[in-house]
């Protein structure tokens, strides 16, 4: 349930392989290629905006979005500010510079400058252990591991899951802190500093921090010590949406929807405008300071924050996080030649939203959406953006992607096939990579894909319809994927465009039948809701194959509404099994419970999911 669940919440999706690997194997929800974009003289920011204004729209269009607004950040001036659609379409009322967007996760980046001015006085220790900071903190009866620390809550090296799903989003939600009550065993999914691993839940907790230290109520403390000093005067950190005359209405493919409150406010619960957030960037560019000069942050605890904290963790394979800033892209998201880019993206139920920076060439952009069918668009508009910016303020022209693989002229020897064999956990589910012949192919659940060897032990997939017509798999042709044994597991890395991640894990050999009980398990479970809650999925489903229990569930709509790939469930006892992930032995206890009568019940994230047919 987890590792596919975790996938809507909050939206941060990391970009490491999950948009490449679900389009690859499931061969589903895969854009073509935007079209090139056209050269930009040096110093030519008009011909910037006019290349954008034509593409946003496009975009827009395309995806049926309600509204958009974006704006481009040089230093300490905004570029171009612009909105297109509707804010609200009801009343008329289109989208503009200072409309109103939930941020989803990019909030993260502001409750994270608030710790980091605690830091700067003296006041909080990013690498002491958290209690010292939140006596409090625990995790279910006994006291939290000692070496979780401030710092690994914000590079999300802490080992806490990504989401406590029960509870979350609703016509009314709880409060936030009572979160750090609330933890149990089952909400660490693995062992601090082991490897990167996103939490909504550990940025949360940091926001019980910043209040306990500061001694004020967060919302309060975030109006008063970053907001109110960047002259973010519009914006605020609430649960619910706020009522305000320049507040978007939420909208799915354009037609109206409610937006529901969401508990976790540190970790998602910003509103601002993309003018008001262009006052960030610049803050970050100015190395701490706000428009009127005032420091907000000092210069070193920026440069800290926009530095790689997890060069020394060997499971993160060269995909550099900061604190709170992701520091490297993959993909679609990649921009060559500026340094590294400095950047977060944000969902709510429907909101979207993305932020990317170049720090060494001080230009930026934030693009935010009132619809949740935008996704796609607004990270494709910001990229855009961003590359453009970058030829205007440098002269520095895109190349061409570079492939992660190059095809071997000789075959590969049986033993670098041999090591390759197996069963690996992946954000696409279970990859199977068997022997064929004198080749390789990759299997998931239905799908066969055939894998050409390449040089230095890398490899790239091909697939053909029935077998026999060759489909191109766009930019995906081109990710190279390598066995290898890093930190002693046996993991797949891909490498693309020549940034390198983890895509996989080797999972163990099942042993043995499963428990006589999971049996009755098998069938539809839906999430009992509390009054007024809206929940990120609709529906999961367990099956028996082979000698596993597997997993799988549909999606709400506002995300999509697709069926995930299926994973496994690891039986531990007759009443736990453990769902994996990130890692092939770490995940998500699900306690089983049968009543006796027929009735079978889930219990995981928060939330009891009940039975409902086969």
């Amino acid at each position: 349930i987890r590792m596919y669940l975790k996938r809507p919440a909050l939206g941060q999706r990391i970009k490491l392989a999950l948009g490449i690997l679900g389009c690859m194997f499931l061969l589903s929800g895969c854009s073509t290629t935007p079209p090139a974009a056209e050269p930009v003289p040096y110093g030519d920011y008009r011909a910037v905006t006019r290349q954008l204004e034509t593409y946003i729209e496009q975009q827009v269009r395309a995806s049926n979005t309600a509204g958009l607004s974006i704006a481009l950040v040089d230093d300490q001036r905004v570029v171009w500010a612009y909105g297109v659609g509707w804010a609200d379409a009801a009343a008329q009322r289109p989208a503009g510079p200072d409309t109103l967007y939930r941020m989803g996760s990019i909030s993260k980046l502001f409750t994270d400058v608030a710790a980091m001015q605690l830091v700067a006085q003296g006041r909080l220790d990013l690498d002491a252990p958290l209690q010292r900071a939140l006596p409090s903190f625990r995790i279910g009866t006994r006291p939290s591991d000692a070496s979780i620390t401030a710092r690994q809550l914000m590079d999300h090296h802490a080992g806490l899951t990504r989401d406590v799903l029960g509870g979350m989003w609703g016509q009314q939600v709880g409060d936030f802190r009572n979160m750090v009550d609330a933890l149990t065993p089952e909400d660490v999914t693995l062992p601090p500093g082991l490897m990167l691993s996103y939490s909504n839940v550990g940025v949360t907790v940091l926001g019980t921090v910043v209040e306990r230290v500061s001694g004020r109520p967060f919302e309060a403390h975030m109006k008063a010590s970053v907001l109110e000093p960047l002259g973010m005067h519009h914006s605020s950190f609430s649960a619910a949406v706020p009522v305000a005359s320049q507040m978007a209405r939420a909208y799915m493919r354009g037609e109206l929807q409610d937006e529901p409150a969401l508990r976790d406010v540190p970790a998602g619960g910003l509103t601002a405008s993309v003018t008001d957030m262009a006052r960030f960037m610049s803050m970050v560019f100015a190395q701490g300071r706000s428009a009127d000069g005032q420091s907000v942050l000092p210069a070193p605890q920026i440069a800290e924050m926009l530095r790689a904290q997890n060069a020394d963790v060997p499971l993160d394979v060269g995909f550099n996080v900061g604190l709170g800033w992701m520091m490297s892209t993959f993909g679609k998201d990649t921009v060559h030649g500026g340094g590294p880019v400095a950047h977060h993206g944000g969902a709510t139920f429907h909101f979207r939203s993305q932020m990317m920076l170049l720090p060494e060439q001080r230009v930026g952009v934030i693009v935010a959406s009132n619809d949740s069918a935008a996704g796609d668009a607004v990270n494709r508009i910001a990229q855009r953006a961003l590359t453009l910016m970058l030829e205007a303020k440098a002269g520095i022209r895109q190349t061409e992607p570079v492939s992660g693989y190059l095809p071997s002229p000789a075959p590969w020897s049986e033993d670098a096939r041999q090591a390759c064999v197996g069963e690996y956990l992946t954000p696409a589910g279970v990859v199977t990579i068997v022997r064929k012949g004198d080749a390789l192919q990759a299997r998931v659940d239905d799908k066969t894909l055939d894998i050409v060897e390449g040089e230095q032990a890398w490899f790239g997939f091909r697939y053909k319809l029935a077998g026999l017509i060759p489909v191109s798999l766009g930019m995906l042709s081109d990710l190279g994927v390598q066995c290898r044994t890093v930190d002693g597991r046996g993991v797949l890395v891909g490498r693309l465009d020549g940034q390198e991640t983890m895509i996989g894990d080797r999972l163990p050999a099942a042993h043995g039948a499963l428990p006589p009980s999971y049996a009755a398990l098998v069938g539809r479970y839906e999430p009992v809701l509390a009054p007024g809650e809206q929940a990120t999925l609709e529906s999961v489903e367990l099956q028996i194959d082979g000698e596993r229990l597997w997993a799988r569930a549909r999606l709400a709509k506002a995300f999509g509404g697709q069926t995930t790939p299926r994973l496994p469930l690891l039986a531990m006892t007759d009443h736990e099994a453990l769902l994996v992930g990130p890692l092939s032995d770490s995940g998500l206890i699900v306690r089983l419970q049968h009543d006796g009568n027929g009735t079978e019940r889930l219990v995981a994230s928060g939330w009891t999911f009940r039975k409902v047919g086969p």
